[in-house]
């Protein structure tokens, strides 16, 4: 069955309502939508900032997970401060397609937004990637145990060379990796077995071994 469709009007009420005592910047999809890896039974996901939040706060309400943020605390993030837990560092590449997932904006802060916008990621990348690698190595390596966001691994694995080849960070997944994310999602329960863990484990191998090689060792900067 799939999911209940909301309005951008009406999902940004709720977010409203709920930080009632807040005041929401800007508001957009996070998650598969994001990724460009959604479908009708995705959940969804939205991040929300507010420019008098203090730190960072998930919640769920009306079938919506909200990743909510102060600003200062989005800025973080952004700039991959070691101060921000890692689950919320290694979804920072969310903002990418926010031309196409922007939800709200008020007016007041248009500029602040655009400012956002303005920041290139790349720039950032070897600090994500630090951080991506070891959350997942965490979760495969260590927990030893296949979840649903473990998809990331397979959608960064889709898109990593291209990002270091065009110096440019965009999200443009090709169907063959659509339908290996899709499956996984879908049926990551059944696919608990040592079998899948190890693929995921070779992708993420793939991943640092693409990455160590357009990095420089020495200070962790990406290769021109």
């Amino acid at each position: 069955m799939s999911k209940q469709k909301l309005t951008n009007d009406e999902i940004t009420t709720i977010v409203k309502n709920l930080f009632v005592n807040n005041e929401l910047m800007f508001l957009y999809y996070s998650g598969s939508k994001a990724y460009g890896t959604s479908n009708d039974l995705s959940d969804i996901d939205v991040t929300a900032v507010f420019r008098n939040l203090n730190g960072i706060i998930h919640a769920t309400t009306q079938d919506i997970d909200i990743f909510a943020y102060g600003y200062d605390s989005f800025l973080a993030r952004q700039s991959m401060s070691d101060e921000v837990p890692l689950y919320n560092l290694i979804h920072a590449d969310d903002i990418i397609s926010i031309e196409k997932t922007l939800i709200f904006v008020d007016e007041i802060y248009k500029k602040d937004l655009e400012a956002i916008k303005k920041l290139d990621f790349y720039k950032v990348l070897p600090l994500y990637l630090k951080a991506f690698v070891k959350y997942y190595d965490d979760l495969i390596n260590t927990e030893k145990v296949v979840v649903k966001r473990a998809y990331h691994i397979l959608r960064l694995r889709a898109i990593i060379e291209d990002i270091f080849k065009t110096k440019n960070y965009q999200i443009n997944i090709d169907d063959k990796w659509i339908k290996k994310i899709n499956n996984h999602k879908a049926n990551h329960r059944s696919l608990n077995t040592t079998e899948y863990l190890n693929e995921l484990k070779t992708y993420l191998d793939e991943i640092i071994e693409i990455k160590d090689k357009y990095l420089k060792d020495d200070n962790n900067e990406v290769q021109v």
